[in-house]
């Protein structure tokens, strides 16, 4: 065991690590404010490992009926050597009749193992290396490649859905399916730039490997591919090969914030003990937000912590933009009711006004 990996051990305090994958560290970015879910993510471990080995509870997790269909739409479009999903690609005429070269890492080396698991990242970076170096074998298309990820000194292994490249690409982009129905311009947005996020990651991971072989990272471009199905079927559709150059830079910015190392990470926790106290987790700074409950198994936690400290978010986010100035909904109500302190600056000023104009308005319109 590497010093870095006995230390991250140590912080885990016996929880047993997990591969928090693209999305997981996807996640951080939705949330870049929050140092819990950072830490927790830098230590190989998910906001649903704390929920289910520290909290005693059951996550929230995806339903079953969700989480069956993505898994099998995923299968049907990797399945026989990518049939389908090269022929979505071939369809669109983003490959062309002679670009059916195809190598599936997952069948290389298959399995949990970590003896399989590490063939799989050194297949992955072979045939990465035969791209960038010319090589006209290299393929087209790479099923769930695996590479590294070094996120503050800690490195992470990203499974990604596949890497597509034609011929005269100087490398590869990165792509990823979803089971979402394409519906054109009404398709979800946010689960659009989710997924923008996640394949960004691996496109990251795909810079390191060339920043490791004295390559130029810019090869990997800032492209993404996403490929989506028809509503009411399992017909792939590839919803488009995007510039992610706004999602690559979010979670650049995420990734470099506090903490940005291990030794951050581990002065968050005192002296002896580790993430597998309650106590320890609760006394992470955390930045609950509306949307926490898209992608963080620990929001009921971090909501409740929000109530019982007051904080205007739990009002929604138009109301804890309001109320920024109060800091809490204690305060707001002492700003408008003219109780406790006076306003100890222009901007509580400001909203006490605000408060008790619209109260008064409220008033006007109840009694008619």
């Amino acid at each position: 065991m590497t010093p870095a990996n006995a230390r991250l051990a140590r912080l885990r305090g016996g929880i047993p690590a997990v591969e928090v994958g693209a999305r997981g560290i996807e996640s951080v970015a939705r949330n870049a404010g929050c140092t819990r879910l950072r830490a927790i993510v830098i230590a190989g471990l998910t906001p649903t490992e704390i929920v289910k080995h520290v909290l005693r509870a059951e996550p929230d997790i995806m339903s079953p009926f969700a989480m069956t269909l993505s898994q099998a739409y995923e299968r049907r479009l990797l399945e026989n050597g990518g049939t389908s999903l090269l022929t979505a690609y071939r369809d669109k005429g983003h490959l062309g009749p002679t670009e059916v070269k195809v190598s599936s890492v997952a069948d290389h080396a298959p399995g949990g193992t970590v003896l399989a698991r590490q063939r799989r990242e050194l297949e992955t970076q072979r045939l990465l290396d035969m791209k960038h170096s010319g090589n006209p074998l290299a393929p087209n298309l790479i099923l769930n490649p695996r590479l590294p990820l070094a996120l503050v000194g800690v490195t992470h292994a990203i499974e990604l859905d596949y890497m597509v490249a034609s011929d005269d690409a100087p490398s590869y982009r990165v792509g990823v399916i979803k089971s979402y129905a394409d519906r054109g311009g009404k398709t979800d947005k946010a689960h659009i730039r989710s997924a923008c996020r996640e394949a960004s990651v691996g496109t990251l991971a795909l810079r390191q490997h060339l920043e490791s072989r004295n390559d130029d990272p810019d090869r990997a471009g800032d492209r993404i591919d996403m490929v989506l199905r028809a509503p009411g079927s399992f017909v792939p559709r590839l919803f488009a090969s995007m510039r992610a150059e706004s999602e690559m830079a979010s979670l650049v910015r995420a990734l470099s914030a506090a903490p940005a190392d291990l030794d951050e990470v581990e002065r968050l926790v005192p002296a002896g003990a580790n993430f597998a106290s309650r106590d320890v987790i609760d006394q992470i700074p955390n930045n609950y937000r509306s949307n926490c409950k898209e992608h963080c198994a620990l929001w009921e936690h971090c909501r409740a912590q929000a109530l019982a400290a007051g904080q205007p978010i739990i009002l929604g986010d138009a109301a804890a933009e309001q109320l920024a100035a109060a800091g809490s909904i204690t305060r707001a109500l002492d700003l408008l009711d003219g109780r406790g302190r006076p306003p100890e600056n222009h901007a509580e000023a400001v909203l006490a006004a605000e408060l008790r104009a619209a109260a008064l308005l409220l008033d006007r319109i109840a009694n008619g």
